[in-house]
C-alpha cells in the first residue's frame, strides 16, 4: 500500500498538537512540584507523574519525527 502524503500531513498536524497539549502539561506538572516542595510536602508522586508527563512529550516528538521521515521519503518518491 502506498503511503499518502496528505494523510501523513494530517497525522504529523494531530501529533503538532498532541506535543503542544504535553508540554503545557509538563509545565503545569512542574509548577506543581515546585508549589508543593514550597509548601513543604512530599513531591515524590508529583515528581513520578511529571517523568511519565515528560516521557509522554519524548514519544510524541520521535513520533512527529518518523511522520517528517515518512513525508520525506514520500516526496522522494521512495515510499
Amino acid at each position: 500500500m502506498a503511503l499518502d502524503r496528505q494523510t501523513q500531513l494530517r497525522r504529523l498536524s494531530d501529533v503538532d498538537q498532541l506535543i503542544t497539549n504535553a508540554e503545557t502539561t509538563v509545565t503545569k506538572q512542574i509548577r506543581t512540584v515546585d508549589e508543593l516542595r514550597r509548601d513543604g510536602h512530599d513531591t515524590s508522586d508529583a515528581e513520578a507523574t511529571l517523568k511519565a508527563f515528560e516521557d509522554t512529550a519524548q514519544s510524541l516528538r520521535q513520533l512527529r519525527q518518523q511522520i517528517i521521515n515518512t513525508i520525506e521519503q514520500i516526496d522522494k518518491g521512495l515510499a
